[in-house]
């Protein structure tokens, strides 16, 4: 299943975003949590955790809201679990804003094998599957489902059940969930076996799982636990980032497929992820770009594609950092681009002297561009243009060109390397900007994954899956989507610096994905964003950025919108409540107000509001 993109809605003129802040005293709202809050720590510390189980606990999304009938209900409700345990729900009166909260359920502090304590626990997580009905997950293999009372202010347990493998209850995430006829089916993941390998490195798979509960009371069932019936189980190396479950499919997005367990352990065949390894030509390529210097100012030249457009460079000069980002050419675009996402210099310069020209050097096959950047000290010597990390291969040490006539010379030793990969067929094009691109930002901007369409009660594939893409931001939570415009099934997508948003298929043997809207150069702006908790859409409005934050300083939201055509875009700022002693932003969902969208968002001890955003 491929994505497509028009051309239509790419914006070639987008020079940048102009900010708009959002007035905090009429937009923010703050409410102080009860009890003692939430916190991070809510799962146990001793037991061992992957990689990828840590990620995905990075990216979890601690506040769920409940589904309405009708946007007539006067208050919006939403859950959490505190660090205690405890259930609780969110009212917000869609009126003035006002909130209360109500806890109205306990999970209980259950105490198991060793076995199952050494996989350690997940993540408690709460899902409302119809207006007043919850499914909470303990995150060690255990779920409840609550009827809330029409008062809001207590719950009836209708059931509690348990998720057992090889007689053991097995810690788990609940990723999400749906009533089909008279029962609840779950997708959840669990970690399902530690391997090592042929260099004794552990390689640990994880299980995806479609689970179905009852829905119907029985009086038994909330006294004892009684365990879910499994309806398939499929094996993969990653966590799920989201899924969704409409029409009979679940929509998964992982950074890898998943495979029946019998298969893999029959055929030992890897599920497929996507390569990461660049393949490196015989020959050494040039370096991405060569430099000289003076006692006051120094000269960088980067090497492109003289068919480049000036409107594809992206240049941001800061006092300490550097940004250059080049939108691929398509007709040259097997020629990898340089990228430097705010990039540390080695010293300051005065930006405000600082400029950058691009030299398309007429019919040759590569121009020039090239910056100037003026030292903020002068007479002082820089080593290298960037700073210097640690780093065994000295990946950001381009030696300085001392004859300033030679440096330009880049531009031909480009030109003939590129000439003989290009004689020989079987060679591979060269990455010239392996090494100076930061590994840091790269993992913030976006995920790189595929999209895979399972059907709910078999398992089986429905359509094929995607390629893989980088996804930039995932849809925000809202408690009606239909009418709030934010399709459940809609990906930002990135392409070269900006952020093209699809709409996926509901039924993917009768759909495809659609791409509706662009956020221009978003990729470029989230590289700048070094705190970055959650990025989600609101549909064609907007893409957001939430900041973690924490204990010296409060996270802040970025809100980016979709030029329409014009030249600039709309960007709006906001901080998320108080400072630092509120804690880190750990929950963000979205409800409708009375005068539009309302971002809800939870920190360890505080909730916050924020109207309008977008």
């Amino acid at each position: 299943m491929s994505l497509t993109v028009r051309r239509e809605l790419l914006n070639s003129k987008f020079d940048g975003y102009k900010l708009a802040p959002i007035p905090e005293n009429n937009a923010v709202k703050m409410t102080p949590l009860p009890r003692s809050g939430l916190s991070q720590a809510t799962v146990s510390a001793s037991s061992h955790l992957y990689f990828q189980e840590v990620q995905s606990r990075v990216r979890h999304n601690h506040l769920a809201v409940g589904l309405i009938s009708s946007l007539q209900s006067p208050s919006a409700t939403l859950g959490y679990v505190d660090k205690e345990g405890a259930f609780t729900l969110v009212l917000i009166d869609r009126a003035n804003l006002e909130v209360s909260f109500c806890s109205v359920f306990s999970l209980p502090q259950n105490v198991h094998s060793p076995q199952t304590a050494s996989r350690g626990s997940e993540y408690p997580v709460s899902i409302s599957v119809a207006p007043l009905t919850w499914v909470i997950s303990d995150g060690s293999g255990q779920f409840y489902v609550l009827q809330i009372e029409p008062q809001l202010d207590k719950a009836r347990l209708l059931g509690q059940h348990e998720f057992m493998v090889d007689n053991s209850v097995t810690p788990c995430r609940l990723h999400s969930a749906q009533i089909l006829g008279e029962s609840i089916v779950l997708l959840v993941s669990s970690r399902a076996e530690v391997r090592r390998t042929s260099n004794r490195k552990p390689s640990v798979r994880f299980d995806i799982s479609a689970l179905r509960i009852p829905l119907s009371f029985d009086s038994d069932s909330t006294t004892e636990f009684n365990p879910v019936e499994i309806l398939w189980r499929k094996r993969g190396t990653d966590i799920p980032s989201y899924a969704s479950a409409l029409a009979g499919n679940w929509l998964v997005c992982a950074s890898c497929t998943f495979e029946d367990p019998s298969v893999h352990q029959d055929t030992g065949r890897e599920p497929m992820t996507p390569s990461t390894e660049d393949s490196q030509p015989t020959g050494k390529p040039p370096p991405p770009y060569s430099w000289t210097q003076t006692g006051d100012s120094l000269t960088m030249a980067i090497p492109l594609p003289s068919s480049t457009p000036k409107s594809h460079i992206h240049v941001n000069i800061a006092a300490k950092h550097l940004s250059v980002l080049v939108t691929q050419v398509v007709e040259d675009s097997n020629i990898p681009l340089p990228r430097y996402a705010m990039k540390e210099l080695w010293d300051y310069v005065d930006r405000e002297s600082s400029l950058w020209t691009w030299d398309q050097q007429g019919d040759l096959k590569f121009g020039l561009l090239t910056l100037h950047l003026e030292k903020k000290h002068d007479g002082t010597k820089w080593p290298s243009i960037f700073a210097q990390r640690p780093s065994p291969a000295n990946e950001d040490d381009v030696p300085e060109t001392v004859d300033p006539s030679e440096m330009w010379k880049i531009r031909e030793a480009l030109e003939k390397y590129t000439s003989e990969l290009h004689a020989d067929p079987g060679a591979d094009i060269p990455s010239l900007a392996s090494g100076e691109m930061d590994p840091s930002v790269d993992s913030e901007v976006g995920r790189r994954l595929t999209m895979s369409y399972l059907d709910i009660l078999t398992g089986d594939a429905v359509s094929r899956n995607t390629s893989f893409e980088e996804v930039l931001a995932l849809p925000l939570q809202h408690e009606l989507q239909d009418e709030s415009g934010i399709n459940p099934r809609s990906l930002v997508i990135k392409r070269g610096i900006d952020g093209l948003l699809f709409n996926g298929p509901i039924v993917p043997s009768v759909d495809l994905w659609e791409h509706v809207s662009t956020f221009p150069a978003l990729a470029f702006v989230l590289a700048s964003k070094r705190d970055t908790r959650f990025v989600y859409h609101t549909g064609k409005a907007a893409a957001l950025a939430l900041e973690n934050g924490g204990t010296d300083f409060g996270p802040n939201m970025y809100s980016y919108h979709d030029a329409q055509g014009a030249t600039r875009a709309k960007q709006g700022v906001s901080r998320l409540g108080s400072d630092g002693r509120a804690g880190s932003l750990l929950g963000v969902c979205g409800i409708q107000g009375r005068q539009g969208l309302v971002l809800v968002c939870l920190r360890e001890r505080e909730l916050v509001l924020v109207e309008p955003f977008v």
